[in-house]
């Protein structure tokens, strides 16, 4: 194990687990520190499960789909943390999490969580742990599922014109044809065989690859649904653009056995206009339903669209586009209009963070905005959207973590007293103040048992000792133990003397940890010393 600066303050446990957000504090080790209340409901584990462990070990990748690894995902964000030294938002990723807490190794919950990981730096600029930050998304994403395979399914059962049904076993390379075959594409069923190689065979030269990708792509993340458009070779040789849709299906094991779907005839489609006119509509509506404020804007950055929570929460007229710049605090506009402005140049989304004015009392309050670039069949840009998600209560919690850390670590640095805090039985350093490092010089601390850390107090019965104050929750006291140190920080060591104080710290009643205090008396000691050697002296006269 790394030595590390992140330290756990047991003082903001109260306040931190009572927090809402789904929350977990994470040392630069990637060793969970602590976790909010409303996480470990989520979750469905316990604290004691979690804290003290790795936070990959902790919530580790289901064995039975291999192909999905939100582990290594998770890994890789927080490594972007300690290499950048900034927040870092995650994609939605699939967990599998126990079903209770009480049968934690009988079944796994599919769960979605979208996640941000947020560096935590000290007074130096060094970061002292990370805040994982999660919204529990599963619902929402199953509900999609559920809608996305309600429309597939809706399109194989109809005999809707233009639209050919199409079934794969992917196991056997068995390919079935449905209805529409021959009128839409020209084959019969015997004519264009029951092989994949039959389909792969007439799909454009220069589509394939980039559809041969994006299916693979499709069911090694293991998602249930796919889409592409391609051109395909019908039976009089010329070739029609297609919008193929399937529906793909897995064994237990997370492999891809079977897939559903249906091919409809674009270039063919009479309705194509009204159709996307029907789209729009259900896209503005869509935006409208939305619990965000949000926006729409053309290729070249022009605003076209705001929703109404827009207007309600600014004040601006309803239907107006311009003049939105207005509504931005002062000290981010700027910002705000930077980025935007490098965004239509480079054609790449993007996600900031600032402030927005309330017309209800002129407050300004924070807002993540998201904006996503859409682009036709050619690749080229047609439109943005974007959001704005509240997170003015996210961010007031995170600036009260780092005031509280900022005054209780300046209140532990004025401290006369040296501390060190271990948990549970087998006694795991958690947390030491500075001091201690001037005692016992510059070891590894943090994350490991204090039989490893201070072997050379093994001979002294340190180990019985701490047993006796963790199992019996006794108060042990040691009064000028004399040890050598390195004071200043040269190599020198020194004569100093301390009074220890090991004390149990209990939680719900019972011994969760030790509490060491060592509290320097080496003046003391000295000046005894000088007392008693006057008084020698003076008895000799």
């Amino acid at each position: 194990m790394h030595e590390t600066n992140a330290t756990y303050l047991p003082g903001l446990g109260p306040l931190f687990r009572a927090l809402p957000g789904l929350y977990l504090v994470i040392d630069p080790e990637f060793m969970i520190l602590d976790a909010t209340d409303a996480f470990l409901q989520a979750a469905s584990v316990s604290r004691n499960q979690i804290v003290g462990q790795l936070i990959f070990e902790a919530f580790p990748n289901n064995p039975a789909a291999p192909n999905q690894s939100p582990a290594r995902q998770l890994e890789k964000s927080l490594r972007h943390v300690l290499r950048h030294k900034a927040a870092h938002t995650m994609p939605v990723l699939r967990y599998y999490n126990p079903k209770s807490i009480q049968t934690p190794d009988t079944a796994l919950e599919e769960r979605y969580w979208n996640s941000n990981n947020i560096p935590v730096l000290d007074e130096k600029g060094n970061i002292s742990y990370i805040l994982y930050e999660a919204r529990d998304m599963t619902d929402q994403i199953q509900r999609e599922q559920s809608a996305l395979y309600s429309q597939q399914r809706l399109s194989m059962l109809t005999s809707a014109t233009h639209a050919v049904a199409w079934e794969y076993d992917i196991v056997q390379d068995r390919l079935h044809w449905g209805s529409g075959l021959k009128e839409i594409l020209g084959y019969s069923p015997e004519d264009i065989g029951k092989q994949g190689l039959s389909w792969d065979s007439r799909v454009h030269p220069d589509d394939y690859p980039a559809i041969q990708q994006s299916i693979a792509a499709a069911t090694s993340s293991g998602e249930k649904t796919w889409a592409g458009e391609y051109r395909f070779l019908k039976a009089n040789g010329t070739y029609a653009h297609v919008l193929d849709q399937g529906y793909i299906i897995y064994d237990e094991g997370g492999r891809a056995i079977r897939s559903v779907g249906s091919i409809i005839d674009l270039s063919r489609n009479k309705q194509a206009e009204q159709e996307l006119q029907e789209s729009n509509t259900r896209f503005r509506h869509l935006l409208e339903v939305l619990p965000h404020m949000a926006w729409t804007s053309d290729a070249q950055g022009r605003l076209m669209f705001f929703n109404d929570n827009w207007y309600s929460y600014t004040g601006m007229r309803k239907g107006q586009t311009d003049g939105w710049i207005s509504v931005v605090h002062p000290e981010d506009s700027a910002l705000v209009l930077t980025v935007w402005h490098e965004a239509i140049v480079t054609g790449q989304q993007y996600e900031l963070e600032y402030r927005i004015r309330s017309a209800m009392d002129n407050s300004y309050r924070w807002f993540l905005e998201r904006a996503v670039p859409m682009h036709d069949d050619n690749g080229k840009l047609k439109l943005w959207v974007g959001t704005f998600t509240d997170i003015e209560e996210q961010k007031q919690a995170v600036e009260q973590l780092q005031q509280k850390d900022q005054q209780l670590q300046n209140i532990l640095r004025l401290s006369p007293a040296h501390l060190c805090l271990l948990k549970g039985p087998t006694h795991i350093c958690r947390y030491v103040t500075p001091g201690v490092y001037e005692v016992y010089g510059n070891r590894q601390y943090l994350g490991r048992k204090a039989s490893e850390i201070w072997p050379e107090l093994r001979h002294l019965g340190f180990t019985d000792l701490l047993d006796q104050v963790y199992h019996k929750a006794d108060t042990v006291q040691i009064t000028e133990f004399r040890a050598e140190i390195d004071r200043y920080r040269n190599g020198k060591l020194q004569e100093a003397y301390f009074n220890f104080k090991y004390q149990p710290l209990l939680e719900d009643g019972e011994v969760d940890g030790i509490l060491i205090s060592a509290v320097e008396v080496t003046e003391l000691v000295e000046a005894k010393r000088k007392a008693e050697a006057l008084a020698r002296a003076l008895g000799h006269q």
